[in-house]
């Protein structure tokens, strides 16, 4: 996939294509690519989520269907509060596994 900047990112074993710099849910939600819990869950998916054939299928169903959910509700209030409260559980789980929350680039493939 490619994308107006010109930016992507391939993984390994797939055809799956990620916009380079994106987490689309996660950013609107913390308002920022650039903060811990964000941090936390590219590091999931660059080194948990893309081994597994069925974490792919998340990964590119994920970058299918989240730019449309943000083009039409990301700027609205509850979109955020309820994604918010699934993510921040999500988050808790990872920290718990010692999954860290500093910061970090993405995983080039």
């Amino acid at each position: 996939m490619q994308y107006m900047d010109g930016t992507e990112q391939h993984i390994p074993g797939n055809e799956i294509t990620v916009e380079a710099g994106r987490c689309y849910v996660a950013t609107a939600v913390y308002g920022s690519y650039d903060c811990p819990q964000v941090w936390m869950l590219r590091r999931y998916r660059d080194y948990t989520l893309s081994e597994t054939w069925y974490g792919r299928a998340f990964i590119r169903t994920y970058y299918a269907i989240s730019p449309i959910c943000i083009k039409y509700f990301g700027n609205t209030a509850w979109f955020r509060k309820t994604i918010k409260r699934s993510l921040d559980i999500i988050i808790s789980k990872l920290r718990a596994n010692g999954v860290q929350d500093t910061p970090y680039k993405d995983k080039n493939w």
